[in-house]
C-alpha cells in the first residue's frame, strides 16, 4: 500500500524530477556530457523513455529531441518545460518512427522496467530506427546486492526487473557493437554503454571504467 502511494506521487512530473535530482541526476547528465560523442552534431535524438525531458540539454536546441514515454503525464511535463522538443506517447518495444533515421537513441533508466522479452524488443528496435552511423547510448541501473543503499532503493522502485550488468552487456551486444562500458556509483550502481552500428568512426572499445 505505502509502495503504491509513493509511486502515485512520484508519478507528477515535478515531483519526479525533484526525485531524479536527489537521485543523482545531475551527476549523471555531467557524465554523459563527457561521455555521448557527437552530441553537437546530432540532428535527430530519441530519448526512449524520457519522461520529462531530463536530459533534453545534453544535446542542441535545434535538433529534433524526441521524447518517448508511455506516460502521458510525464510528456505534458516535458512539453511545460521544453517548447522545442517532440513528446510521443509509445510503446518502446514498438517505436513508430521509420528504419535508420536517428543519429542517436538514448535509453536511460528505463530496462528495468522491462520483462526480458520487452528488453530484448526495445535493444532490436533502437538498432532499427538508428542511422548506420547513429549513436546508442544506454544506462542503467545494475542490481548489485552488495550495496545496502541500492537494496533499499530497489525496494521502492516502480522496476521489477533488475538486472546484472553482463546480463545487460549480453543483450545490447547482440545488435551494437560495445565502445565504451563503464561501471559508476551514486547510491545505485550503473553501467553506462556507447554502442554503434556499421560505419562509425569512433575509437575501439574503451572497456570497462571507473568514474
Amino acid at each position: 500500500m505505502l509502495k503504491r502511494m509513493l509511486h502515485r506521487i512520484v508519478a507528477h512530473p515535478q515531483v519526479y524530477d525533484a526525485v531524479q535530482r536527489l537521485a543523482g541526476a545531475s551527476k549523471v547528465e555531467r557524465l554523459l556530457s563527457r561521455r555521448v560523442p557527437g552530441r553537437d552534431r546530432a540532428a535527430r535524438v530519441l530519448d526512449v523513455g524520457g519522461g520529462t525531458g531530463i536530459s533534453r540539454n545534453l544535446w542542441p536546441d535545434d535538433c529534433t529531441y524526441i521524447c518517448l514515454d508511455v506516460d502521458m503525464e510525464k510528456l505534458r511535463g516535458f512539453s511545460q518545460k521544453h517548447i522545442t522538443g517532440s513528446p510521443l506517447l509509445a510503446d518502446a518495444t514498438r517505436i513508430p518512427i521509420r528504419d535508420g533515421s536517428l543519429d542517436t537513441v538514448l535509453c536511460k533508466l528505463v530496462t528495468h522496467h522491462l520483462t526480458d522479452q520487452a528488453m530484448s524488443a526495445l535493444i532490436d528496435e533502437s538498432a532499427r530506427v538508428l542511422k548506420d552511423d547513429g549513436i546508442f547510448v544506454f544506462m542503467d541501473a545494475v542490481w548489485a546486492p552488495r550495496r545496502p543503499a541500492g537494496r533499499l532503493l530497489w525496494s521502492l522502485d516502480r522496476g521489477t526487473n533488475p538486472r546484472r550488468a553482463d546480463t545487460l552487456r549480453a543483450c545490447i551486444s547482440r545488435r551494437f557493437r560495445i565502445r565504451h562500458w563503464e561501471h559508476f556509483s551514486i547510491y545505485h550502481e550503473y553501467v553506462l554503454c556507447i554502442g554503434t552500428r556499421a560505419g562509425e568512426h569512433l575509437a575501439p572499445e574503451a572497456g570497462t571504467l571507473s568514474d
